[in-house]
């Protein structure tokens, strides 16, 4: 049997290897708990864009379907007015029989005209809403596809570190 001496520096230097290797442990754990946390924050974020933008499409389809509707109804109506030879607002008024024939008829044109012009701002409304949703659909899936690609990022480090880990407690063992 051989006798080794131990020597009171190999000691010192034996405690503080394993105390630093046990410090890098400790600092690789908490950055592990830092990376599961963000990646837990990612998960939801992730979940949560992925129903605007199933919303989104939902409401882009309601919307070209009004969109189609209105610009049906608008072109039976100048169909109509083509077929019905569209008498211009004057020959109607200049038709009147008596003033208060007139006053009903200015206030039928007024109302047609009113009519028309709403329904012409409501189509140019919902092209506009058409294209506000598209801009949001496409910022949307431009801002899931970021952040996707931010999760394999951060599931890799979470790789990294693990092993990080690994390695580290392997070397703490050995001290």
């Amino acid at each position: 049997m051989v006798v080794t001496p131990v020597f009171a520096d190999d000691v010192s230097n034996l405690q503080n290897s394993k105390n630093a290797a046990q410090s890098e442990v400790n600092s690789l754990q908490s950055e592990l708990q830092t990376l599961i946390e963000k990646m837990s924050k990612l998960e939801d974020d992730l979940v949560s864009t992925g129903q605007q933008i199933t919303q989104a499409q939902d409401d882009l389809t309601v919307a070209k379907e009004k969109e189609h509707q209105q610009y049906e109804d608008m072109k039976k109506r100048i169909k109509y007015m083509y077929e019905e030879g569209n008498s211009t607002a004057i020959e109607t008024l200049i038709s009147a029989e008596n003033f208060s024939d007139l006053l009903n008829k200015a206030e039928y044109v007024q109302n047609v005209h009113s009519y028309d012009r709403k329904q012409l701002q409501e189509y140019i409304d919902t092209k506009q809403q058409i294209a506000d949703l598209k801009a949001q659909l496409e910022e949307d899936q431009a801002n899931l596809e970021s952040m996707q690609s931010d999760y394999e990022a951060l599931r890799k480090d979470w790789e990294n570190v693990g092993e990080n880990i690994r390695k580290s407690k392997r070397n703490c063992s050995r001290v």
